[in-house]
């Protein structure tokens, strides 16, 4: 359940983090509607912006948490990663317990559980539909979500069953709808699933490398470059990778934009400060950025045993997204 990154010119938004931020104004005004008349509306409205803050904050934080490493060694991973999925649910956890707590000592036990799941079933509601409407493929799971938890943010808003029941029904023909127009059998980007263009290029040590050479293998090939600050970030995930998966069927295969750069030793240098070992190829005359049309770094293609791009990441992605794009 991946947002696509969004590029502006060189620049990669992290749609990822708009989208939760969004979410989560839909969560504020869903507990303000709910509570409009209700004396404590003000205060309650406070505490679901907090929630909101708390939310981002644990799932960012979480990092350190679920890979400390990283975050010790690398400090600035903590501003381009996340926990991911456990990052999120530990999140989730936190904001309700936080709200819930606030509400429960101001209003009593029946308006803290229902203030607090209003609150998650709005934000729930706002990231599993942003999902849906705007990821690479919308699965019958991920409908199912939306459509129960956008049902149990009818119910709790909504001043009678009668008109909770209507609006589900056409909360129903809605999904529906959207099963059948998003089916991710025919919603795969023009990108997926063709050949990925060969090419013949020499790494950091003189040695000619073709992308064939790793045909039947899974390849991870990551677009960079050293003035790329996200790119720095990015690098130490992609040789932690590189040492899970160097003795078996995957190949992690890194791209300099060396086109771009002041001159090859200036990568050779890096690579040797930082003491990566995973396989660095040259890109001196710029064309494979312009056979995989990279104009944003870093840039990140998966292709699979038969040569075929399988997946296409713009902007930097941890060990453990590398892994689980690798597993798909």
């Amino acid at each position: 359940m991946a947002m696509p990154n969004l590029q502006v010119g060189t620049f990669v938004l992290n749609m990822e983090l708009l989208e939760f931020i969004v979410a989560g104004m839909i969560g504020v005004i869903a507990v303000r509607y709910r509570q409009r008349r209700h004396p404590e509306r003000e205060s309650t409205v406070s505490d679901a912006w907090s929630a909101v803050f708390v939310w981002l904050a644990v799932w960012k934080g979480s990092l350190f948490l679920f890979d400390p490493a990283s975050v010790i060694d690398h400090p600035l991973s903590l501003l381009f990663f996340s926990g991911e999925t456990k990052g999120m649910y530990l999140a989730s956890v936190a904001a309700c317990a936080y709200i819930g707590l606030r509400q429960y000592r101001r209003l009593g036990i029946r308006q803290s559980v229902e203030v607090t799941a209003t609150w998650m079933a709005a934000m729930a509601t706002g990231i599993l539909a942003a999902n849906v409407f705007f990821a690479d493929s919308a699965g019958g799971l991920l409908l199912l979500g939306l459509f129960v938890s956008l049902a149990a943010l009818i119910v709790l808003l909504s001043p009678s069953l009668k008109r909770a029941g209507q609006v589900l029904g056409l909360a129903l023909v809605v999904t529906m709808i959207a099963y059948t127009v998003l089916d991710p059998a025919d919603n795969k980007s023009i990108r997926d699933n063709q050949a990925a263009p060969d090419f013949r290029l020499t790494d950091l040590n003189g040695n000619a490398v073709s992308l064939s050479d790793y045909r039947g293998k899974t390849v991870l090939m990551n677009f960079w470059a050293t003035w790329c600050r996200v790119c720095r970030t990015e690098m130490p995930h992609v040789e932690k990778l590189y040492q899970k998966y160097k003795d078996q069927d995957v190949v992690i295969l890194s791209v300099n934009a060396t086109s771009q750069e002041r001159n090859s030793q200036r990568v050779k240098q890096y690579a040797d400060e930082m003491d990566y070992s995973f396989p660095i190829v040259l890109d001196e005359a710029g064309d494979v950025l312009k056979q995989y049309k990279v104009t944003a770094y870093p840039t990140t293609y998966i292709i699979d045993p038969s040569g075929n791009i399988q997946e296409r990441y713009l902007g930097a992605i941890s060990y453990e997204s590398m892994k689980k794009a690798l597993r798909q």
